[in-house]
């Protein structure tokens, strides 16, 4: 059984290897309106920030989604860390140098 599962991860390693030397970014995939959507969390947050209550922020935005009305500028604001706009990749890297492996 443990020289499948050492066959198998070699064979997984030789697929990912592929993917990985064969991947393309589209980096205009989000222009395209049927993906706007994914934004809806975004605006919600918008409308909080500008005094909205989350409820009525939500059932804003939900309304808007619903009726086919729902408009975003496609622009996120993600600040916290961790978050698309703050991986803190640095604060990573200083944990990894003082893991033990």
């Amino acid at each position: 059984a443990l020289f499948d599962a050492i066959d198998t991860t070699k064979e997984n390693l030789t697929v990912t290897e592929f993917m990985f030397d064969n991947i393309t970014v589209n980096t205009e995939v989000l222009n395209n309106e049927m993906y706007d959507l994914i934004f809806s969390v975004e605006e919600v947050n918008k409308l909080v920030m500008e005094g909205y209550s989350f409820r009525d922020a939500y059932k804003k935005v939900g309304t808007e989604i619903f009726e086919g009305k729902f408009k975003t500028d496609k622009k996120a604001d993600h600040t916290h860390i961790g978050s698309v706009g703050n991986l803190s990749l640095d604060k990573i890297k200083e944990k990894l140098k003082l893991a033990e492996f």
